[in-house]
């Protein structure tokens, strides 16, 4: 029997072996549920087109509840075809959810009729202690009456009034069991950032003290606090991927690696006095590289960082400011230098569309990625993000007062993200533009879309048309761009397709589905609107 079902929803952008990683939210629940003697399977629709069937199956063993982990976005949107088939299949199976969007909107989410529970922040002990109290139940006559008041960083409905449980406090991550990858087929999700390379995922830390304006790590409970493993157990967690699946590259994906200098330093030295050969990805702040002494990035370098993500976001000094990101243009520019010589290639990131921006200032944003590139031939920029607002955070609350609309329900959410410009402070040409310049900063490095490519025709196409946006960008030509149409096309029609293939599950929920609704809440169909 399969005590929990653990459902990785799809994103926009999902492709084997280039941006699926590790479903590792799934891992570290399913991971700590096993450790306490409870079966878990976990569904990953973005790597299995039988998602569905499968979930099906899993169903006729009534397992105690159905979790689903979903960020703002199209996540959302394949999350409620998963919730979907679970209340058409058994009313009485609890769907709970968890993950940043959930976390940041317990309440409006579990007003869903989808959604019986939410799991707000970190989701271990949560999801253990749910898991114990229901199996507890089931032993027990249909009509005792369901107490989860005990659950820290559980929201829930109780007679169709919503309760907030305490906020569960950060734990040790260094209590956590070793990650159980049985749960899934890792093969799925080997990438290959550079040609021939075979690199997995993994997290050494949690949570970030800094206060970027844009990051929702400060509207989720324990979001601001820091909390890391310690280094043996880190270079362990290491060694283990590497003989486990025969990896040669590790990516951290830390909110921030590098908070604690000491400890990445001793990781470092364990790598190289352990002889470990692989190479290393870690996200740093800017500032964070200008403070390194050359030693440092020196002894990144040997034990096996040979790229550094870095949030650049802006090449205006005033936005960098505003959004309250701790470093300059300058800084910048700093800190690519001293990677160049460290022989670390930074890969910096960017966004376009923040409250208050010019389009003047998202100009001087790609005159600075394309400098940073000349400036240092091994540097990357990934393409510009349009910004999307978190709630709770500064900038989304900025962005109510310009004139933006907040998404009053679960599914509209499912349709906010990071491809198209809505923004109300700017007017609809200018929007028009930051969707081109998100389509194709995509190649402005002439590195990351063809180190990708499995076709040499399209290597050598994506990199000429790299030269030809870097040369747009210092001309500050974007008025006549016909390239742009097509990329737009490919896109859309690959949305179109994911969009069918997701309707043929989801409709909209009716009365029906609720009949002998989970024991977790007593719901009323919501009025549409």
């Amino acid at each position: 029997m399969t005590d929990v079902i653990l459902i990785n929803p799809r994103t926009q952008w999902d492709v084997k072996g280039i941006t699926n990683r590790l479903p590792l939210a799934c891992l570290y629940i399913g991971s700590v549920l096993e450790e306490h003697g409870f079966s878990v399977a976990v569904i990953d629709q973005r790597v299995n087109d039988q998602w569905a069937e499968d979930l099906h199956r899993l169903l006729r063993e009534r397992p105690l509840w159905v979790g689903i982990t979903s960020m703002t976005g199209r996540q959302i949107q394949w999350g409620l075809n998963a919730s979907q088939i679970v209340r058409e299949t058994d009313p009485s199976i609890p769907i709970v959810w968890g993950g940043v969007h959930p976390s940041i909107l317990p309440e409006q989410t579990v007003s869903h009729l989808l959604v019986d529970a939410v799991a707000v922040g970190e989701g271990e002990l949560t999801a253990l202690e749910l898991t114990q109290t229901l199996k507890e139940r089931a032993g027990k006559p249909s009509q005792t009456e369901l107490d989860l008041s005990h659950i820290d960083g559980l929201v829930w409905q109780s007679d169709g009034k919503i309760i907030r449980n305490q906020p569960r406090v950060p734990a040790d991550m260094n209590q956590w069991p070793p990650l159980d990858y049985s749960l899934v087929q890792v093969d799925n999700y080997i990438l290959s950032e550079l040609p021939g390379e075979r690199s997995l995922q993994m997290t050494t830390s949690r949570g970030c003290p800094m206060r970027c304006g844009y990051c929702y790590l400060g509207s989720v409970p324990g979001g601001r606090t820091y909390r890391a493993q310690d280094p043996e157990r880190v270079v362990d967690h290491i060694e283990r991927l590497m003989n486990s699946f025969e990896i040669s590259a590790i990516h951290m994906i830390d909110d921030e690696f590098f908070t604690q200098f000491n400890r990445a330093r001793k990781i470092c030295r364990l790598i190289i006095e352990r002889g470990i050969k692989v190479t290393l990805r870690a996200n740093c702040r800017i500032d964070y590289i200008n403070r390194f002494e050359d030693e440092d990035l020196q002894l990144f370098r040997k034990a096996g960082f040979k790229h550094i993500y870095l949030g650049a976001e802006s090449g205006s000094d005033r936005m960098l400011q505003f959004i309250k990101k701790g470093i300059t243009t300058e800084d910048i520019y700093k800190a690519n230098e001293k990677l160049k010589r460290a022989g670390i290639a930074p890969k910096f990131s960017f966004m376009a569309g923040l409250p208050t921006e010019t389009i003047k200032e998202v100009k001087a944003t790609l005159k600075l990625m394309e400098r940073l590139v000349r400036q240092n031939p091994e540097a990357y920029c990934t393409p510009v993000q349009l910004f999307s607002p978190y709630p709770g955070t500064p900038l989304f609350d900025y962005s109510l007062q310009a004139g933006m609309k907040m998404p009053s329900r679960l599914e509209q959410w499912g349709e906010w993200g990071l491809e198209s410009a809505l923004y109300s402070w700017l007017k609809p040409r200018e929007n028009k533009l930051l969707e081109k310049i998100a389509l194709f900063s995509f190649f402005l490095d002439g590195k990351t879309v063809p180190e990708s490519a499995t076709k040499s025709w399209f290597r050598f196409a994506a990199r000429l048309y790299g030269a030809v946006v870097r040369l747009r960008v210092r001309l500050g030509f974007f008025a006549f761009m016909p390239e742009v149409a097509a990329i737009r096309w490919e896109y859309d029609n690959m949305s179109r397709r994911k969009d069918r293939e997701r309707r043929t599950h989801y409709e909209v929920p009716t009365d029906a589905c609720i009949e002998n609704s989970a024991p977790l809440t007593s719901k009323t169909p919501e009025q549409p609107e």
